[in-house]
């Protein structure tokens, strides 16, 4: 798995006590990440406090003097990864160059993008959402409004190539691109015995190629 990021934005939640000092916020932020890891293998139903906290070298009261249950210790984890990779996408293509780049060059780097922060433990995240959404559909929606997001930016990034007298096939065309690429990253977190694994450069070729072909815009 690769480097995992580190989380570097305020987590502001329901039942997230606020960190005040350095130390604290190190204590929180560490608490997450272990978190993370933990939900790459296990479904959350299966991590104790005791074991997240003695994974990070904590007592059970450090857990308690940050978050008030599990509940809202897993809604912190989901907005931290969330802001992770929205903000890792944002800061990607924030660049005025992106404007004058082929459409295969920004789709490539969307995908690679999104296949690197996947890699890391934020594919805990993503896997431990998609596991309690099967009894509460509620628990998918951050993600669900991740995707919304990314695709914002991407039509954002695209809008001047839209075709001229069909706009709409454009804009619809990149959603549901955007549609087959969360689907087929999130089938891969969740079964990684497919013939194109997450890891392999196969799955970031086909996901481009995907993109390139099916997405209705001006000729270059």
């Amino acid at each position: 798995m690769a480097r995992s990021p580190k989380i570097k934005t305020s987590i502001h939640s329901t039942g997230v006590k606020p960190a005040l000092q350095g130390r604290s916020k190190k204590r929180r932020d560490e608490l997450i990440a272990t978190g993370m890891d933990l939900l790459c293998e296990k479904n959350f139903s299966d991590i104790s406090i005791i074991e997240l906290t003695s994974a990070c070298g904590y007592s059970v009261g450090t857990f308690y003097s940050r978050f008030n249950d599990k509940e809202s210790f897993f809604i912190a984890t989901q907005k931290a990864a969330v802001s992770l990779f929205i903000t890792s996408i944002e800061e990607e293509f924030s660049n005025p160059s992106w404007n004058s780049a082929s459409s295969e060059e920004i789709f490539s780097t969307l995908v690679n993008v999104s296949v690197d922060l996947l890699s890391t433990n934020l594919r805990g995240v993503v896997r431990g959402s998609i596991a309690m959404a099967a009894s509460n559909p509620e628990a998918w929606e951050p993600i669900h409004k991740c995707g919304e997001t990314l695709t914002l930016t991407l039509l954002e990034l695209l809008k001047d190539r839209f075709i001229g007298d069909a706009p709409y096939r454009s804009e619809d065309s990149i959603k549901f691109g955007m549609q087959m690429l969360f689907g087929t990253l999130a089938q891969a977190i969740l079964n990684d015995k497919v013939n194109v694994r997450l890891t392999s450069p196969e799955m970031r070729k086909n996901l481009t190629n995907m993109l390139i072909v099916y997405t209705q815009l001006k000729p270059e």
